[in-house]
């Protein structure tokens, strides 16, 4: 499956630029300063333990939540998540993707692809489907499916839009070993058609090496070049820092999976 979800870009330049970002929920601070970079054609990997903040800090990179300081560039351009172009830049898959009750699997699809007004990804999204195992179960409503199979729906979304950034929060915790080795293999096929992606996880991903690490923990980001984890991958430790939860959520209608349109 390498190759496939290729990006529309060359593999240059910078995808992805943070400067200085801080978010909190009312008093309490979730992170501070937090500033990287992510360059096009390369693959980060976030770490930190639970309560961190790591689905807090997709959410800002996202345009889902406003951050209380900082700046987020995109591809050159300031991002808040406003602009619609800017947008269909981006595929992101939340910790827990949320679908609509009354559309199937197959119908899912393709209503992401008619909002986002690109129909030419059908073969690419069938592709995706067979590689996941789910091509016998595309006429099933997704709350029939397990958790596993809901995750490899959302994947198979984000992945057929083609996007120039991917942003994945803990993609491979519900998958099963077969479905992570997929899952590996297509993301080495994004970066290396150019795509910049961004990967939360807590333990040893399959087939796939980062070119920096994104470290958050106890409200502040360390990046570490990959010089810097020779030795291996310093994943979560126990969680050190008090558990912030975001108060609310943006419900389904508001990016299926992809916040493209």
């Amino acid at each position: 499956m390498r190759g496939e979800g290729c990006a529309k870009t060359d593999r240059c330049g910078c995808a992805l630029r943070v400067s200085g970002l801080a978010c909190r929920y009312a008093a309490a601070e979730v992170f501070a300063e937090a500033s990287f970079s992510l360059d096009q054609g390369s693959i980060s990997f976030l770490v930190g333990p639970n309560g961190a903040g790591k689905s807090t800090l997709f959410r800002c990179l996202a345009g889902w939540t406003r951050p209380y300081a900082g700046a987020v560039e995109l591809f050159g351009e300031p991002f808040d998540g406003s602009s619609r172009e800017q947008r269909r830049e981006i595929a992101y898959v939340p910790d827990v993707p949320s679908f609509y009750d009354d559309l199937t699997a197959q119908e899912h699809i393709r209503f992401v692809q008619q909002a986002n007004g690109d129909l030419s990804a059908d073969g690419l999204a069938d592709d995706l489907m067979d590689a996941f195992g789910l091509s016998a179960h595309r006429d099933r409503y997704p709350s029939a499916y397990s958790r596993g199979m809901r995750q490899k729906l959302a994947l198979v979304i984000a992945l057929a839009a083609m996007p120039r950034l991917l942003l994945l929060d803990e993609p491979y915790g519900p998958l099963d070993p077969g479905a992570a080795e997929v899952l590996s293999s297509l993301l080495d096929g994004a970066h290396s058609s150019g795509a910049a992606v961004l990967v939360s996880c807590h333990h040893d991903v399959p087939n796939l090496m980062p070119d920096q690490l994104l470290r958050l923990a106890d409200g502040s980001l360390e990046v570490i070049e990959s010089d810097g984890f020779a030795d291996g991958l310093p994943f979560a430790e126990p969680v050190s820092a008090p558990l912030v939860t975001a108060p609310g959520t943006p419900d389904a209608s508001d990016g299926v999976y992809t916040r493209r349109g």
